[in-house]
């Protein structure tokens, strides 16, 4: 049936599907797996939007001294425990006895609500060779995502290799390295990147923003001389800059939404106006190139506050954590910052610092990690906080967890048609 009916009509049909189930469907024939890995239909379900539950995974690897070493990839699924289950089955029967004292443990049992993570570790979704999580980047392993390609580094000492992984495709893509140290760089220079999508010409752009030197202080507004912006297009064989720079120097993860990258300004002593203006957002039109600032959801709350700019589901979110206090979850709209939830951090959530995940699901519930890579959910129907636990990884593994929201792009076709070309 698939040979009588046109290409047109059968995107159209595929382009309705989930993800996962055209990764099964690739598997039917040669000519459904033409169809599949046709950047038309990847195009064509972008455009429609259609938002998949996302899936939670991790990255695991054990310490090593040495710049680079194995990371492996894994899902998480998600399990309920046997013992909830029963509890369950006990509070339905004593509900008929006494209905008045079952509402009572009813809210007390969702207070105290867990549930399990199972690592499938064997055998991995897939390996790959990255930094070390402690030679040069102490933090994370995966440095961003867009439409559904993760992005990491290698970290050499003289040059940043970046490369491109889709996991659900098991697709590794290496980007040419970016030689820091050549003669207009000079010296030793901090470095943050982000992925993006030009919906102009269907093609990926890493971006990276290079500041020369260290600037601090009062110098912090002055430093347009000491930044350089340099953009790679996926398929070509290497890095060009352009003149467009940032306002001020940037940090964190690059957040891609509506065609734009998002990064907060770094986190410097950048002037005494700061307090009331909060940490304002530098953003990138990937199409046409240039820089644009985006004032905070409000200005910085009194105490130790930590920023931060996550996906969630397709647009940005800025998080306010006023650390041992409370948690402020905002979301960029076309009319601007709208509060999407604020809790207090209670138990389960531990003391300390805490990120912001995503959305875990289609209803706004919100997925943390603090330090340790403990994993706790914020319920935002009934306003209460559970915590996840892991089973089958090992301990002794440094480990990175993401939502990742599965995609049809893959590398191979864009990089392959940049070639043709």
């Amino acid at each position: 049936m698939a040979a009588e009916l046109p290409s047109e009509i059968m995107c159209d049909i595929l382009s309705r599907m989930p993800v996962k189930s055209l990764a099964r469907f690739r598997c039917v024939s040669k000519l459904w797996c033409n169809y599949i890995n046709n950047p038309y239909l990847e195009i064509m379900y972008a455009k429609r939007a259609t938002v998949n539950e996302p899936m939670l995974i991790m990255f695991s690897q054990f310490p090593s001294d040495h710049p680079n070493s194995p990371c492996m990839l894994s899902y998480l699924e998600y399990t309920a425990e046997e013992e909830e289950e029963e509890e369950e089955e006990e509070e339905e029967e004593e509900e008929e006895e006494d209905t008045s004292y079952m509402e009572e443990e009813e809210e007390e049992e969702k207070e105290e609500e867990t549930f399990t993570l199972q690592v499938n570790t064997k055998p991995p979704v897939m390996e790959f060779l990255c930094k070390s999580v402690t030679y040069r980047y102490p933090n994370d392993i995966v440095l961003g995502c867009c439409n559904g390609l993760l992005y990491s580094s290698k970290g050499h000492c003289d040059d940043n290799t970046l490369f491109v992984i889709h996991p659900l495709r098991k697709e590794c893509y290496e980007l040419p390295p970016i030689n820091i140290r050549n003669s207009y760089l000079r010296i030793s220079v901090e470095e943050t990147c982000g992925l993006g999508f030009d919906y102009s010409n269907n093609t990926f752009k890493m971006v990276s923003v290079v500041l020369r030197e260290h600037v601090s202080g009062p110098n912090f507004y002055q430093v347009n001389e000491g930044i350089y912006t340099m953009v790679h297009v996926l398929g070509t064989d290497s890095w060009h800059k352009i003149p467009q720079v940032p306002s001020y120097p940037i940090t964190g993860e690059g957040v891609f939404a509506n065609g734009c990258l998002h990064w907060l300004i770094s986190n410097e002593r950048y002037g005494d106006h700061s307090p009331y203006l909060g940490r304002r957002v530098v953003s990138f039109d990937v199409t046409n190139e240039k820089f644009g600032l985006i004032n905070a959801p409000h200005g910085r709350p009194c105490g130790l506050v930590t920023e931060q700019l996550v996906d969630l589901h397709g647009e940005v979110g800025y998080v306010y954590h006023i650390v041992n206090h409370s948690v402020e979850v905002w979301v960029l709209k076309k009319r601007g910052w709208v509060m999407h939830c604020e809790f207090d951090q209670k138990w389960p959530l531990p003391h300390g610092g805490i990120k912001v995940l995503g959305f875990w699901n289609q209803n706004g519930d919100v997925l943390m990690t603090d330090k340790w890579k403990e994993i706790y959910v914020y319920n935002l129907e009934s306003d209460s906080l559970d915590q996840a636990y892991f089973v089958g990884w090992e301990e002794k593994a440094a480990i990175d967890i993401r939502l990742y929201q599965i995609s049809l792009f893959t590398t191979r076709n864009w990089i392959n048609n940049l070639k043709k070309k």
